[in-house]
């Protein structure tokens, strides 16, 4: 398997995309002002979700590719 693979890759999209989407809202639009939204997309997404989507992809992905080739 050549390193590193396709699953690797999505997770860093996934993850450095949330955080540049969620600059680029605190930047331009303010949404770091709004009451409570901090905690919504920082703490519970950014330290509950997204890793844990992210877990989930890195075990499930690799582990169907290798059922697929006949491994054990």
């Amino acid at each position: 398997m050549p390193w590193p693979p396709k699953v690797f890759w999505v997770g860093v999209v996934l993850y450095y995309g949330f955080t540049a989407l969620c600059w680029l809202a605190e930047a331009t639009s303010g949404i770091n002002h709004i009451v409570g939204l901090p905690f919504w997309y920082a703490a519970f997404l950014g330290t509950f979700v997204i890793p844990l989507l992210m877990s989930v992809i890195y075990f499930y992905f690799p582990e169907k590719a290798e059922e697929a080739r006949g491994g054990a």
